[in-house]
């Protein structure tokens, strides 16, 4: 609770802050209410989970910025990155591995992030089929193994970086390793005996376990990561600082808006802290532990 009120007091102190800059008007980036603002959604559960999550997203943001909102959505987190470097979109939901892979391929810029039961952090967790003896993620070697995505922090690059710093490369250590393309999914391949072991987003498998007739009920969690900064909603870097304040402030005061507080909760949301570069040291130390493409 502590962590949690630190968190909306530090957003409320750092809207006044946005507002004194840009003023009450929503409306710094509707300079043509006929010109689409657009941003992009991965696949973070799956396709249809996340348009119906998102969607009232989309609606609330066309509202405050009084202007055409069209939301995209991509399989992978490069194709997000792609559409961002090309500047086809302005701002995206992505994972912290897509972040960093795009701050560091072309300045892609940390916008917020979300704050989720309280905290702006999460993990990777190992899971296995509940009968399956293994108690960590090295004792599944020479077996099947599910990745999400090449550039999920969660999903690929922390086991990655388990058994680089064993002395293997992930081919050498797995009997097979495929990609599912969301969290879900890695949890029902597991669950449906189609992968032995998977590394899965922490926050998408609570919410799962949350759910009485959830597949998730078939897996368990064999080892944890340590905490890493909240996948940040990122924004293209040659969007203008003016342009930058205005969402941040939209974002900001979400939680004390009726309709934006009916949006959060229903992305499962408290609300969004300004993205802290702190936030993903320990992210940025775990990719450079891989040794491996």
């Amino acid at each position: 609770m502590m962590m949690k009120n630190l968190f909306l007091l530090r957003s409320q102190v750092l809207l006044l802050l946005v507002v004194s800059l840009v003023g009450m008007s929503g409306a710094a980036l509707a300079q043509d209410s006929e010109e689409p603002f657009v941003f992009a959604v991965s696949a973070m559960a799956s396709p249809a989970t996340t348009f119906s999550h998102f969607s009232e997203f989309r609606d609330y943001l066309a509202t405050k910025l009084q202007r055409p909102v069209v939301m995209k959505q991509r399989r992978t987190y490069a194709e997000i990155n792609e559409l961002l470097k090309n500047n086809d979109i302005s701002m995206a939901f992505t994972c912290t591995g897509g972040f960093l892979d795009g701050r560091h391929s072309f300045g892609l810029e940390a916008l917020a992030a979300p704050i989720v039961h309280g905290e702006a952090r999460y993990q990777s967790f190992i899971i296995v089929s509940q009968d399956d003896p293994a108690t960590s993620l090295l004792e599944l070697q020479d077996r099947v193994f599910a990745f999400t995505d090449p550039l999920s922090l969660t999903g690929r690059l922390y086991p990655t970086a388990k058994v680089n710093a064993a002395g293997y490369s992930t081919a050498d250590f797995f009997k097979k390793t495929f990609y599912t393309a969301s969290h879900d999914k890695s949890i029902a391949a597991v669950a449906n005996g189609i992968a032995d072991g998977a590394a899965v987003d922490s926050l998408i498998y609570k919410a799962l376990m949350n759910v009485p007739e959830s597949i998730a009920h078939k897996v368990k969690v064999i080892e944890v990561s340590e905490y890493f900064g909240m996948p940040p909603i990122v924004v293209s870097p040659v969007l203008s600082k003016k342009e930058k304040l205005t969402l941040l402030k939209i974002l900001l005061n979400m939680e004390s808006d009726p309709d934006g507080k009916r949006v959060l909760k229903d992305l499962d949301y408290n609300g969004f802290t300004l993205s802290d570069p702190s936030m993903y040291h320990s992210a940025l130390l775990l990719t450079k532990q891989i040794t491996e493409e």
